[in-house]
């Protein structure tokens, strides 16, 4: 439902969305877990950080902001996301603020670190 919602918010035509979530859901990896036919608030922390994420990715969005999205996760769980952020980056701009350098270093193309509030340094890794 949540996928539904904001497929609606960010213009996918009505009889596009069934298509639409259902294209978000295997490649944020929910599908397989079952986990569609499950409340939101019954989902594990993990599956609800791969549900937020199919939510800013679904419709196409050419601009995604991202807030930590790996904070709290297991290390296999951050990897899972790693390799989705990876292969949906093509043809949008992500932008992706993290207290993990290694993530920065993997994930980034270019790389800004701020200290406090100001820009320090901005470069290609």
């Amino acid at each position: 439902e949540h996928l539904q919602l904001f497929a609606g918010f960010k213009g996918v035509a009505k009889q596009e969305v069934d298509g639409e979530v259902a294209s978000t859901l295997e490649r944020v990896g929910l599908q397989k877990a079952g986990a569609s036919a499950v409340h939101a608030g019954k989902l594990s922390g993990g599956m609800k950080r791969k549900l937020s994420l199919g939510i800013a990715f679904i419709g196409g969005s050419r601009l995604v902001v991202l807030d930590e999205p790996t904070s709290g996760l297991d290390p296999f769980s951050r990897r899972s996301v790693w390799e989705l952020l990876r292969s949906m980056k093509h043809g949008r701009v992500t932008v992706l603020s993290t207290h993990y350098m290694d993530e920065a270093d993997i994930l980034g193309d270019r790389i800004a670190i701020l200290h406090e509030g100001r820009l320090r340094c901005c470069g290609s890794p």
